[in-house]
């Protein structure tokens, strides 16, 4: 059996969470709101429940405007999510019940495709391995915030030569942020349009996280050279977005902005700071950076499209591969 909540129904979405035990920011209906900027559509909870336990699956189902009105696709958020399970017996028997019965929920609304971005430190990706086709996108790195070591000296040092961080309003800064935001997704040739999330999207994430927002700087001078927004829920920290002027990407500037980050979690209780990494791999100085700051084992970001109805997929989405990547593969 199933039941599916609607956004506008916080307190359920959130006793659901709370049931399952996730204390993850990706998962909260808050960001949701801020994600339906770049993925307009309805947001829902899909929460399954049967003898073997229960499966939670939060998504955004998105109409498909093709001169054919009635037809859906859904998506996990930019950012991380997926079914989470709490299985009481089988695991394994579990997921098999919850994708046939999520199969079934598809059809009956006209739902034909599905993308899902899994979560790398839950690892929720494993249990579906034998039910759908996962492609193991980039390894992902994580600073353990409670082992000692490293980190204040290397500080020092930075602030020597002239940098320095600090954490700045995430309203006040928003738009020095986008200057720097907008300057390096520009000089990423391949960037699709995607990226370049609108001031709404900044502005929405800024209204529905509140607290859970924070923004840090780093100061060349007296001219800001680099920033980043993270997230925080539970004891864990997410680097979400940055961005830099060019005479910092290839500096040491934004490792002195993560070992900040990583600092400040250390000064207020968080275990886990979460650096993510980037589609393009060890290519850009930023993964270097993130997998040299990392004191933990990489984690796999797997994705996953899955067609539902193969037929009326292919008739009502282009078969060009840009066009597939615009709605399918922005990571």
């Amino acid at each position: 059996m199933y039941e599916v909540i609607a956004i506008q129904n916080h307190m359920r979405w959130q006793k659901i969470l709370d049931f399952f035990q996730v204390a993850d920011i990706y998962y909260t209906s808050q960001y949701f709101l801020s994600a339906m900027k770049l993925d307009p559509g309805e947001s829902l909870m899909f929460y399954y429940t049967d003898d073997e336990g229960e499966v939670v699956y939060p998504f955004i189902k998105r109409k498909i405007e093709n001169g054919n009105p009635g037809y859906f696709d859904l998506t996990t958020p930019f950012g991380y999510g997926g079914p989470l399970l709490k299985a009481k017996n089988n695991a394994a028997k579990l997921a098999a019940n919850f994708i046939m019965e999520f199969a079934a929920f598809c059809e009956k609304e006209k739902i034909i495709a599905e993308f899902i971005r899994f979560h790398p430190l839950i690892n929720n990706a494993h249990f579906f391995e034998n039910h759908l086709k996962l492609l193991p996108l980039y390894e992902t790195y994580t600073i353990q915030l409670e082992q000692p070591g490293g980190g204040k000296e290397e500080l020092v040092d930075f602030e020597k030569d002239g940098i320095i961080i600090k954490k700045l309003g995430t309203v006040r800064h928003m738009f020095e942020f986008l200057v720097l935001y907008y300057s390096a997704v520009r000089r990423r040739e391949e960037a699709d349009s995607y990226y370049f999330f609108t001031n709404d999207y900044f502005e929405s994430l800024i209204s529905s996280l509140g607290p859970n927002l924070h923004l840090f700087g780093a100061y060349s001078g007296n001219k800001l050279v680099s920033a980043c927004y993270v997230l925080t829920k539970g004891d864990t920290i997410y680097h979400h977005l940055d961005g830099c002027l060019a005479e910092a990407e290839d500096s040491d500037v934004m490792k002195a902005l993560l070992l900040k980050v990583a600092q400040w979690g250390r000064d207020n209780g968080y275990t886990l700071f979460h650096l993510g990494a980037d589609y393009k791999g060890e290519e850009r100085k930023i993964s270097q950076l993130k997998k040299s700051v990392a004191n933990q084992e990489p984690s796999i970001f797997y994705i996953c499209e899955k067609i539902h109805n193969t037929s009326t997929y292919k008739k009502l989405i282009s078969v060009e591969e840009i066009d597939v990547i615009k709605r399918y593969r922005n990571v």
